[in-house]
């Protein structure tokens, strides 16, 4: 196991730590790279202890600065270092990966040279935390229909990744529990491939001893997809505030054509917030084509819809049209949201 280097990112670590330090030593693994995450003055002497082991490279942040940065401190250091290992298994300090999964996660990754290799776990089994099953299934959604890859866990901590590979994840965005999501985000654009092993699903005490906290954390894991509905809404908003404006501007200087009049000079000028907004703030890329994909998407979109409700009205249902644009508007919602970000403000 010389070839690869085991990295733990560990944030106040419990007894399982050490344990975990003492299995992995014992299959064989013989570099270790320990991550101080800012736990204080209090585990001062833990990892002075774990320091003293040979096996163990210990790194520190002063202050805590969330399990992305420390991975990518961990990144830094191999490749400053030009250390030989041809690839790195990122684990959790919890005891929650099992050093036999390692092993599975290294052989896959001598036979599979070039691809990020994911520990995936089975969330149907029984005593599987709720938060765990709901989060797993949500960001397994959102995260195939914003980047059209299918992967059975989006969240596991186990993962080998060829050193190869380091200098293009470290310039990829987040620094806490995010990072591991946009890293998974990157590797398609990136041409990574990626392997999926099974590994044994672990939660010690209803998995309290993890640092994830739901409402920050899966804030900025699904933070661009809340702000595309948020400009989405905004967007909406201005363009019934401006339609209502220009219908009674232009009542009575054209009263045949003025409802159709305001209802294109409203939408593209809430098509161009909207724009503004998802290139600037939402996705924050995009290029000179950008513009012109956007409104091609946008009247792609609208004509879409207007045939969908028509056709289900007319040729189906005959009733609720109401509802109707309420689902088929739903549904285009979530794939205008895939293709721009997979095309629209793809990055060049």
């Amino acid at each position: 196991m010389k070839q690869f280097a085991i990295i733990i990112p560990a944030y106040k670590p419990g007894e399982t730590c050490r344990k975990l330090i003492d299995d992995i030593i014992k299959a064989n693994f013989q570099s270790i790279i320990l991550i101080d995450d800012g736990s204080g003055k209090e585990f001062e002497p833990i990892f002075h202890a774990f320091s003293l082991i040979p096996q163990v490279t210990l790194l520190r942040h002063a202050v805590n600065q969330g399990k992305g940065r420390a991975l990518k401190t961990a990144f830094h250091y191999i490749l400053n270092n030009s250390l030989p290992h041809k690839a790195v298994i990122t684990v959790d300090a919890d005891g929650q990966h099992l050093v036999s999964d390692m092993v599975k996660v290294a052989k896959q990754m001598s036979r599979k040279t070039n691809a990020i290799v994911l520990g995936n776990r089975d969330f149907s089994e029984k005593g599987v935390p709720f938060r765990s099953f709901f989060g797993n299934r949500c960001t397994r959604l959102l995260f195939r229909l914003s980047t059209g890859t299918v992967l059975t866990d989006t969240q596991t901590g186990l993962r080998g990744i060829p050193t190869k590979h380091l200098p293009q994840l470290l310039g990829v965005t987040g620094e806490r529990f995010e990072y591991e999501m946009n890293m998974l985000a990157a590797l398609k654009p990136k041409n990574i491939p990626i392997e999926e092993v099974a590994i044994q699903t672990v939660y010690l005490g209803e998995n309290k001893s993890s640092h994830f906290r739901p409402l920050r954390d899966s804030f900025h894991i699904y933070k661009v997809f809340l702000f595309y509905a948020l400009s989405g809404a905004a967007s909406f908003a201005i363009d019934i505030g401006l339609y209502a404006l220009f219908i009674k501007l232009w009542r009575e200087d054209a009263p045949e054509l003025f409802i159709v009049i305001a209802t294109i000079a409203a939408r593209f000028l809430s098509a161009l917030f909207n724009y503004y907004i998802n290139r600037n703030k939402v996705f924050k890329q995009g290029s000179r084509n950008s513009f012109i994909r956007y409104y091609l998407l946008a009247a792609s979109i609208m004509l879409i819809s207007a045939g969908s409700v028509h056709f289900l009205y007319a040729e189906w249902l005959g009733r609720g049209e109401i509802v109707l644009k309420v689902i088929v508007d739903a549904i285009l919602f979530i794939f205008g949201f895939i293709i721009q970000r997979a095309w629209v403000f793809r990055k060049e």
